[in-house]
C-alpha cells in the first residue's frame, strides 16, 4: 500500500452540477476523533447560485460540520458513491496484492476506497485528494486474458 493511500485523513468531494460538463468542489470529508467521517460544504460552494445539496435530508446545504447519523461511519449519500463489493475487491487487489489473505477489506477504510475508486463511474460525485485540482483517476481496462485468469482464481 502506498504511503499516500495509507495516510489519507481527508478527501474532497467534487460534484457535477446539473447541466455542467466539469465538476466543482462541494466540500470536505475529514476524520473525526472517533474515526467517523464528517462532511463540511466549502464556502465557495455555498456561495454559488447553482449549489445543490448532495442529499438534503442528510447533508443539507449549510455551513458547518455535518456528522454522520448515529452508528454510521460516514453519511449514507457519500457511502452510496463509494465502490461496491466488486470495486472494493479490485482496489484491494490493486494496492494490496492479488493473493488471497494479503489484505482484508476491513484493513482499508472508507476514505481509501473513495480516493482509490475510478472517476468514470455512475453518479454526480467524485473524491479527490485536492480541493483545487481535479484529476480524474482512469485505469487501463483489463485484457480478456486478464479477466479470464482472474475468473479462474
Amino acid at each position: 500500500m502506498t504511503s499516500d493511500v495509507a495516510s489519507a485523513g481527508e478527501a474532497f468531494v467534487w460534484i457535477w452540477l446539473p447541466g455542467a460538463t466539469e465538476p466543482v468542489v462541494a466540500g470536505r470529508l475529514a476524520r473525526a476523533s472517533d474515526s467517523r467521517l464528517t462532511f463540511n460544504y466549502g464556502q465557495s460552494y455555498l456561495a454559488r447560485a447553482d449549489a445543490i445539496a448532495i442529499y438534503a435530508p442528510e447533508l443539507p446545504l449549510r455551513a458547518g460540520l455535518i456528522e454522520a447519523a448515529s452508528k454510521m461511519q460516514l453519511p449514507s449519500a457519500i457511502r452510496d458513491g463509494s465502490p461496491d463489493a466488486w470495486g472494493r475487491r479490485v482496489i484491494i487487489n490493486r494496492i494490496g496484492g492479488r493473493d488471497e489473505g494479503e489484505l482484508a477489506p476491513a484493513e482499508l477504510d472508507e476514505l481509501i476506497y473513495l480516493l482509490e475508486s475510478g472517476s468514470d463511474r455512475i453518479g454526480m460525485l467524485d473524491f479527490q485528494a485536492s480541493a483545487t485540482d481535479y484529476v480524474p483517476r482512469q485505469r487501463q481496462n483489463a485484457t480478456l486474458a486478464e479477466l479470464m485468469e482472474s475468473a479462474e482464481r
